[in-house]
């Protein structure tokens, strides 16, 4: 009895540093852990005086939202975005919708960022810049050549 009480509090002790290593130990790694900018999207993009406020989501459907990171260099604000497919059956959205407390008086440009790669998604000049994701941009294509045809 003994060593099965102990193979069953060292098996839940093994899934519960799993589970808080998936979702919160990515930030360790910064953005090489982050989503890549081109499977990103953003829906609406606010800057205001203290905050900046991105809604948007990612391009496949199985990932959940786990969290962001966020850096500020000059007046580019860069955020990376993390989704978690091996736990995504705990929450299936993929939506974020991530409010930074920041001087955004400051903000000129807002990127989507990776490891290696990075997406303008809003700035000063032109505001929301609309880019749909590359999986999502093929299907819409698809349905304009159906339309067309």
């Amino acid at each position: 009895m003994k060593k099965f009480l102990k193979a069953a509090a060292i098996s839940f002790v093994v899934i519960a540093f799993i589970f808080v290593l998936s979702r919160y130990g990515w930030r360790i790694f910064g953005f090489s852990m982050c989503d890549s900018p081109s499977s990103l999207y953003a829906e609406t993009v606010s800057v205001e005086n203290d905050s900046v406020r991105i809604q948007g989501g990612i391009g496949s459907s199985a990932p959940a939202y786990v969290g962001h990171i966020y850096k500020i260099e000059g007046s580019n604000l860069y955020i990376g975005v993390k989704h978690n497919t091996l736990l995504g059956f705990i929450n299936r959205w993929g939506d974020f919708d991530i409010t930074i407390s920041v001087d955004a008086t400051s903000i000129e440009n807002v990127y989507f960022k990776d490891n290696n790669k990075e997406k303008l998604i809003w700035n000063a000049n032109e505001g929301l810049i609309r880019v749909i994701p590359q999986a999502t941009q093929s299907i819409n294509d698809a349905t304009e050549d159906d339309d067309k045809e």
